[in-house]
């Protein structure tokens, strides 16, 4: 079986961010308590001239060599967050890339799940052969609504994740034949309409669990003899809601090997997979595109990591899909990831004040399904002059007859 997985990544965790110590301050919360139980120092924010598809080339573009363009034969975007209910907004940024038009091209959409969707769809068409040495382009990209006061407010954000899937991976190979799958019918979750987001956290959390539980165990199943969970994976990656989710999730898989207690637990996790949080803290939630943070904010973390290191991934969508995965390092993973300087990237972010990030949320949800305006690009004191201008990054120009309009920076 040939060898499949990530060539190239890169991130995109916006250009705002909010602490989440002073949103909490500003809800009448206890701060520290806040950030301790959800594990989330900032979120990430877009101003109103950013979306998801400028998000997804903002992602993208850095990446990409004229070689790279030259070579995609397929082009997936997961996302919760499309501007529009018929044209795929993979089309918009098939165009932006100037990709060759020999691109096959569309949008995938199953909550958070949408991401691990698209990549999966991408490993197959490679390992069909039908790809004809082609390589895949895959891209979540999301953001969240306005909850203002709401107790999920606090694990909300936006961020977006660009791939090359190939036959030449360099950062993951994946273990094509192992995969576990469970699904359900249930309204944990959801968003009506494209104003509107929905659902019960503790039906969510509960419908997560399950999900997890029984990817897990289908996932055995496609492994011959036992499965030892300790000592099969060296490390674990799960679907971050928020960040905290992520030692629930660890938990559950550690009991499910065996019974133990909550300070065992806390020692396999430490180890395993709070490495993987190291950018899900600063961004806060990231949908689809929460297990390729999680991947790489784990090769950056661990200093030691081992070529071959095997990965345990689950991602999960509301509605509900789960899945469980999993991946082996490549051979200079970390010095690929450690160029593409995230950290830094997150660094430059604006900190804004909880008036101002409602501000930008209520602009933002105003110019939702509005058939014609112009960006104003002077929000935020004259932010895109700052960090924008010069740098040729995307940005939303205006909306003319509901169609929209692009500009390089």
């Amino acid at each position: 079986m040939k060898s499949i997985g990530i060539e190239k990544i890169n991130l995109y965790g916006s250009s705002l961010c909010l602490k989440q110590s002073d949103l909490a301050i500003a809800r009448g919360k206890d701060p520290q308590r806040v950030v301790d139980d959800y594990m989330i120092d900032t979120r990430s924010l877009n101003p109103p001239y950013e979306d998801t598809i400028t998000m997804a080339i903002n992602a993208a573009a850095p990446m990409l060599t004229d070689e790279d363009k030259a070579r995609i034969g397929l082009l997936i975007v997961g996302t919760e967050g499309s501007v529009d209910f018929g044209k795929p907004i993979s089309t918009n940024i098939h165009g932006l890339l100037s990709l060759p038009h020999a691109v096959r091209n569309f949008e995938t959409k199953h909550a958070c799940y949408s991401g691990v969707a698209a990549l999966d769809v991408a490993i197959n068409w490679i390992a069909s052969g039908l790809n004809r040495g082609k390589k895949a382009l895959v891209i979540a990209t999301d953001f969240s609504r306005r909850h203002f006061g709401k107790d999920w407010e606090f694990v909300l954000g936006g961020a977006s994740a660009a791939m090359i899937i190939s036959d030449t991976p360099k950062i993951i190979e994946f273990e094509t034949s192992l995969k576990g799958s469970w699904t359900t019918d249930i309204y944990d979750t959801y968003r009506p309409t494209a104003r509107h987001e929905s659902g019960n956290n503790e039906v969510s959390l509960y419908s997560y669990s399950d999900a997890l539980e029984g990817a897990y165990r289908d996932f055995t199943d496609c492994v011959e003899g036992p499965v030892d969970f300790d000592a099969m994976f060296d490390y674990n990656i799960y679907h971050m809601p928020f960040p905290a989710m992520a030692f629930q999730a660890h938990r559950i898989l550690c009991n499910c090997a065996r019974p133990r207690a909550k300070s065992e637990v806390r020692e396999s996790f430490n180890a395993k997979v709070l490495p993987s949080l190291r950018f899900a803290r600063r961004v806060g939630s990231m949908y689809g595109a929460s297990n390729f943070f999680g991947l790489c904010g784990l090769i950056q973390s661990v200093s030691d990591l081992k070529p071959d290191a095997r990965v345990g991934m689950f991602a999960y969508g509301s509605g509900a899909m789960g899945e469980f995965y999993s991946g082996r390092i490549c051979d200079g993973a970390r010095e690929i990831i450690d160029a593409m300087r995230f950290d830094e990237s997150l660094d430059r972010r604006k900190k804004v004040s909880v008036a101002e990030y409602e501000m930008v949320e209520t602009l933002r949800e105003d110019l939702i399904e509005k058939e014609n305006y112009i960006s104003d690009l002077t929000v935020l004191d004259n932010w895109y002059e700052e960090f924008y201008k010069g740098r040729r990054m995307l940005v939303l120009s205006e909306v003319n007859e509901y169609r929209r309009i692009y500009q390089w920076s």
